[in-house]
Order: C-alpha cells, then structure tokens, then sequence
C-alpha cells in the first residue's frame, strides 16, 4: 500500500481517505481536488499495491477486495472518498456501516455501468470507441490503453474542456493491468452495491455530461432514497467535475462537513 499525506488542518481528527479511479489511475489526479477543499483533519491519498506509478511487481489484483476493509481500519474516524472505481469499493463491504465516519462517492456507480454509459454516449451523440477498445481488449498493453484513454476524452469531458481533460489524462500515471482486470472482474461478480449506508453520513455527487458513469446509475436506484445520503447532482460538467465546476463542488463538500458537524461526529473526533 501507498499513503501520501497530503495536508493536516484543525483539531478534527477525521481522516479523509482518497480512492482514485480507473482502476489503476495515480491518486496525485486528486492534487486539484483537496488544494480546492481545504478539509479539516488528515487527508490522504490512497494507492493499492500496482496503482498508478507505484510501480512495484504486482498481479494479483483480486487481492486489493481483500485487502481494502483492512486499509480502512487502520485509522481512527475514517471517511472514505471515492471517484469512479474508489466509489465502487467501499459498496462491497457492509461491514463499513460500523466503522466510517463518512463516505463521498464521486462520479461512481452501484451497478454495471455499460448499458447505461452506452446510452448516455447515443444521448450526447459521442464519437465511436469500438475500434480502440476492440484494438486494447484483444492486445492489452500500455500503449493500447493509452490510445483507448484518449479515445474516451469526450466521455469524460464536456466539449469545452476537452484540451483540459487531454491535459490532465494523458500525462497521468495510469497503470492498464488493473483496468483490464476489473473490466473481467465486474462481470465474473455481477457487480451491485452489497451496502448502501444506513446511518453514515453518504454524500454522492454525479454530473450531467458524465458518460463514463452516468448520473441515472444512483439516482435511479432506489435503494439509496435515504435520510442519511444527500445527492449532488452537477451541471455542464462530466466525470471529473471539480476540474469544471470548482465551486459546485466545494459547496457540496462544505455541506457535508455541516452535516458531519450536526451528527456529532466532529466533536466525538476532535
């Protein structure tokens, strides 16, 4: 495992935990999104064995669904932040109901998410990606991720931040094994959320021109229609909003932090 403290701030002793996405995107994608937030307590980012540029001799990703409840529980008041495939994680363990102080879930899905980004792309009239995706399914490599990364661009990014989304996408270390592992791997388990929280503070942030995990994922799903989980739903931005609406999110952070306060939790922690 990789912890990169980034920041500590104030006398909360949350410990905020950042999950990236892909899998296999760097977690230092999140730099923009904590300087933006400016949370209290200790904010980390979080990379499995093999993710991004931590680089060590690394195969067997089935491990990580072993491995990720025990990472959790090794900080007091933990809040786990997950964009995309760090969203999907933390839905797989119930056992969280007793052990977070929080979950942010950004830009993620509880369900197989294809069909429903499939639909999203014909919606928003996207460009094609089944000669890249075939090319890199039948020849993974770095270089046939790469190319199939930059295919998926505009599903990722509203039109006007594209050159932002190649900027920030292509330079990234963004390791392929595990992305070609978890392509299999949702379908062998039929992946669908195992928990959705009861009592712990959730909030979910999705946006309107996401075509990697689209907003209809969880707020069609009604299993999340919960006191205790607050949907923020984003305009004109896609899979990576803090990037095109910095405010928008932050104001829903900010929220969730009165929430956290108005549960206690702050004071339990300080």
């Amino acid at each position: 495992m990789r912890f990169n403290l980034i920041s500590t701030r104030g006398k909360a002793g949350f410990n905020w935990l950042f999950f990236p996405g892909g899998p296999g995107a760097d977690s230092s994608y999140f730099f923009d999104l904590v300087e933006l937030l400016n949370l209290e307590g200790n904010v980390w980012l979080v990379d499995l064995p093999g993710n991004g540029s931590h680089t060590i001799p690394y195969a067997h990703f089935d491990q990580w669904l072993d491995i990720f409840l025990s990472t959790i529980t090794q900080f007091d008041n933990p809040i786990v932040v997950g964009h995309s495939f760090g969203g999907m994680l933390p839905l797989l363990y119930p056992e969280l109901e007793h052990i977070l102080s929080g979950l942010v879930i950004l830009n993620s899905s509880p369900s197989l998410w294809l069909e429903e980004a499939v639909k999203k792309a014909a919606e928003l009239n996207l460009p094609d990606l089944s000669l890249e995706m075939q090319l890199f399914t039948e020849n993974p490599n770095q270089t046939t991720f790469k190319q199939a990364l930059e295919a998926c661009i505009p599903y990722y990014f509203t039109q006007e931040s594209l050159a932002l989304g190649r900027e920030k996408l292509l330079d990234l270390a963004f390791n392929y094994a595990p992305a070609v592992w978890w392509q299999r791997k949702v379908i062998e388990m039929n992946y669908k959320a195992q928990w959705v929280p009861e009592r712990v503070p959730t909030l979910i942030v999705s946006a309107e021109f996401d075509a990697i995990c689209p907003s209809t994922l969880f707020l069609e799903d009604k299993r999340f229609e919960r006191s205790n989980i607050v949907f923020h739903y984003i305009k004109n931005a896609g899979h990576m909003p803090w990037l095109e609406k910095p405010d928008a999110i932050k104001n829903a952070f900010e929220s969730f932090m009165l929430t956290l306060r108005g549960s206690g939790l702050e004071a339990a922690s300080s």
